[in-house]
């Protein structure tokens, strides 16, 4: 009759320290930026991977806000961050040579750098300038979208 006291307490316990972070909101909420990076993929099918960085209004850090590939808060690496300060694409072969990465600045619909965002393609030799302009594409519409970097983290349903 003890020990089953003592699992119920156990039980009480663990539900009474994981009712905060739900009642919190710790679970995912989707913002904007989320649903213009799925509504892309849906359209482009060619796409195997794309991920947004971006720094949040009022934040330090630039990060990933929106992705397929998960990684949500990931702080931007070296080649991120140059693309963002010199506007310059950054093109690149991943080390197992199947993914072709474009990564490219992200601006809102004005054209102010609001961030970077990086697209995957399958890799096929000789094929770096098509993905490029491919890419550049693929940003171009997603601009359109974007009155301004605060609606990215807009919350959506």
């Amino acid at each position: 009759m003890r020990a089953l006291k003592n699992w119920k307490s156990v039980l009480l316990l663990s539900f009474c320290a994981v009712l905060p972070l739900m009642a919190s909101g710790q679970e995912a909420k989707k913002i904007f930026a989320q649903q213009l990076l799925d509504a892309t993929l849906a359209k482009h099918k060619e796409v195997v991977i794309m991920a947004m960085h971006v720094t949040p209004p009022g934040k330090a850090d630039n990060v990933i806000i929106a992705s397929n590939i998960g990684r949500i808060g990931k702080k931007a690496d070296e080649d991120d961050l140059r693309v963002i300060h010199t506007g310059k694409p950054n093109l690149e072969v991943n080390k197992t040579g199947d993914h072709f990465e474009v990564e490219l600045v992200l601006e809102d619909q004005s054209g102010k750098t609001i961030g970077a965002v990086g697209i995957v393609f399958m890799n096929e030799k000789g094929k770096d300038a098509e993905f490029q302009k491919k890419a550049e594409q693929i940003r171009d519409e997603m601009k359109q979208q974007t009155p301004t970097i605060e609606k990215l983290f807009e919350p959506t349903e």
